[in-house]
C-alpha cells in the first residue's frame, strides 16, 4: 500500500482531487490533514507527503517517507535538520510561475502609470492628470532570478517591448535565451543597477540573497526606477527602502511580499510614499485550486510510473543556501 497524505497549505483539497488520486492505482491510500494532529497521527507510515503545512511537525514521525512534493515555489523555508536527516525527494511547484510573473508586471506597471494615485484622487473626487505625476515608460529591466518566474516575466516583458538584463547565480541556456543580456551573480551586478527603469525580484530567502537589496542598492538604481519584489520578503531591507522612499528616491516600489509579514498596524511601511503592497496575492486567481490539484495529479503519476519528476530539489544545495 502507497499512503499519500494531503496537507497544503492554501485551500482545501476537493473530494475529486482525492477520488482522481485513489484511481491512480489500486494499492494507494489518500489521508487529507486537517489538522497538526492528524498530520502527526498518519506519518509512520505514509510514504508521499503532498504540501508542507504541517511539514516540520511530521518529520520527526515519518517512518518510510520517499517524497515531499511542496506547494511553494521556493522551497528553502522548507529546509530543517529533520529534513536533512530524512532527506526524501524534494520538489516545488512551479504551476503558478505566468500567474506570479503578470501579477509582478501588473504592479510595475500600476506604480508608472500612477494608478494607486489615481484611485486615491477619485475617492477624493478629484479629476486631475497633472497631479499624477506619471513616470517615464520603461525601456530597460533587470530581474533578479531567472528561474520559472523570471523567465517567464522577461517573456513578457520582452513582449512588451523592453530589453531584459538577467541576473543569476545559476547559469543555464534557458535563462540565457529568456534574457538580452544575462550576468552571473559572482560578478559586479551592481556597475548595470543605472540601466535599470524596472527592477524586478524574484530571488528565494537564502544566506547569500539576505538583506541583498539595501540602501546602497535603491540609491544605485536611477531616481524614476521602480523596484518590484514577488520573491521573498527578506531579500529587501525593509526599513532602508521605506527611508529610501521618505527621501524621494525611487519614482515607487511594489511588494507582494515583505518582512516582517505581516506588518504591524504602526509600521512605516503602510504609509512610505509612492508605495504600493498586496498581500502575498501573487500566485492567486480563481483557478488556483484546480491548477494545483492537475499539477499534483501529474508528478503522482509520473512517480508511479517511474518517470523523473519535475522541479526537483537537491536538499544538499538548498542547506548550502545555493
Amino acid at each position: 500500500m502507497i499512503k499519500l497524505l494531503l496537507m497544503y497549505s492554501n485551500g482545501h483539497p476537493s473530494q475529486a482531487h482525492t477520488e482522481r488520486l485513489k484511481r491512480l492505482r489500486e494499492d494507494i491510500s489518500v489521508v487529507v490533514a486537517d489538522s497538526e494532529q492528524i498530520a502527526i497521527e498518519h506519518a509512520a507510515d505514509t510514504d508521499i507527503i503532498l504540501g508542507h503545512r504541517y511539514l516540520r511537525q511530521t518529520l520527526p514521525h515519518v517512518q518510510r517517507l520517499k517524497w515531499v512534493q511542496s506547494t511553494a515555489a521556493g522551497p528553502h523555508h522548507l529546509l530543517s535538520s529533520e529534513l536533512r536527516r530524512v532527506n526524501p525527494i524534494l520538489t516545488r511547484c512551479t504551476a503558478f510561475s505566468d500567474i506570479v510573473a503578470w501579477h509582478a508586471f501588473t504592479l510595475a506597471m500600476a506604480i508608472v502609470r500612477r494608478i494607486p494615485e489615481a484611485v486615491k484622487a477619485q475617492q477624493q473626487g478629484i479629476w486631475a492628470y497633472s497631479a499624477l505625476n506619471m513616470l517615464p515608460l520603461p525601456k530597460t529591466a533587470m530581474v533578479f532570478g531567472v528561474g520559472c518566474i523570471g523567465r517567464e516575466l522577461a517573456t513578457i516583458l520582452r513582449r512588451n517591448g523592453l530589453s531584459v538584463l538577467g541576473v543569476t547565480i545559476n547559469h543555464s541556456p534557458e535563462a540565457e535565451a529568456a534574457c538580452d543580456e544575462l550576468l552571473c551573480a559572482d560578478i559586479n551586478w551592481r556597475e548595470h543597477l543605472h540601466r535599470a527603469d524596472l527592477c524586478f525580484i524574484t530571488l528565494p530567502l537564502t544566506k547569500h540573497t539576505n538583506r541583498l537589496f539595501d540602501s546602497s542598492v535603491f540609491r544605485a538604481l536611477p531616481q524614476h526606477a521602480v523596484l518590484i519584489n514577488v520573491g521573498r520578503g527578506g531579500v529587501v531591507d525593509t526599513d532602508a527602502l521605506v527611508h529610501v522612499l521618505q527621501d524621494g528616491h525611487l519614482g515607487g516600489a511594489a511588494l507582494d511580499v515583505v518582512d516582517p509579514a505581516p506588518p504591524t498596524k504602526s509600521d512605516a511601511i503602510w504609509t512610505a510614499p509612492r508605495l504600493l503592497i498586496t498581500p502575498k496575492a501573487a500566485v492567486f486567481h480563481p483557478g488556483y485550486q484546480k491548477k494545483l490539484e492537475a499539477f499534483i495529479e501529474s508528478q503522482v503519476t509520473r512517480y508511479l510510473n517511474g518517470k523523473t519528476l519535475l522541479d526537483l530539489i537537491t536538499i544538499n544545495k538548498l542547506a548550502e543556501g545555493t
